[in-house]
């Protein structure tokens, strides 16, 4: 085909992460990625030998875009900014990020975002297995609820949503979600996003203290 001459290693990873965000991993095959170059399938194991080193090179690639803040005297600013920094990168590569929250193996790049995260509870005044902790507890939190975000499920409520909810507590007496119905059926992902990395700071200043 006439894409032959003009691929590259960087031009699959690029055409790789489109794909996976527009279609999913699921719409995602080596057979598709090749048409959307425009080239035989097989030209493509000439730069990545199987689909697995294929995606490595991708979540590389995903992981290397995670823009880390300049360290600062505020270290709770300096956390804020690594985690909304995670988030906007699954908002931005939704499909790609899906692929790295299910991966198995490690990837080189994401080692930079993990250890600015050590370096910044450590400069806050942890102690070694207090920062180890923290940073899962972070990493948990700002994954899930981006997963969460890009799926779809943090959307408000429509009127469909909001009477299926209601039947579903007609079964039983749930008095204080039945005063709550409002709030929950609302969504205000970055208000709730910041409220719970509040909560999670909170902590680890009592921590520190």
């Amino acid at each position: 085909m006439a894409g032959r001459g003009r691929l590259s290693r960087e031009r699959i990873v690029e055409a790789a992460l489109a794909l996976l965000d527009r279609d999913g991993e699921k719409g995602f095959s080596m057979r598709k990625l090749a048409a959307e170059l425009g080239v035989d399938p097989m030209a493509l194991y000439h730069y990545h030998a199987s689909r697995k080193a294929l995606m490595q090179d991708v979540l590389s690639t995903l992981m290397a875009q995670c823009d880390l803040p300049e360290p600062g005297a505020d270290w709770r600013q300096e956390l804020r900014g690594l985690c909304n920094s995670l988030r906007r990168l699954a908002r931005r590569h939704p499909g790609a990020f899906r692929v790295y929250e299910l991966y198995e193996e490690w990837i080189p790049a994401e080692h930079r975002l993990h250890e600015a995260f050590h370096a910044t509870l450590r400069r806050a005044g942890l102690s070694g297995p207090d920062v180890v902790r923290a940073v899962r507890l972070l990493l948990t939190y700002t994954e899930a609820f981006a997963v969460d975000e890009i799926s779809g499920w943090l959307e408000p409520f429509d009127p469909s949503d909001r009477e299926a909810f209601v039947q579903s507590l007609s079964d039983g007496d749930y008095p204080v979600m039945n005063s709550l119905l409002d709030e929950i059926g609302r969504s205000d992902t970055d208000a709730d996003f910041e409220f719970g990395l509040d909560v999670l700071i909170r902590g680890i200043e009592a921590r520190i203290g």
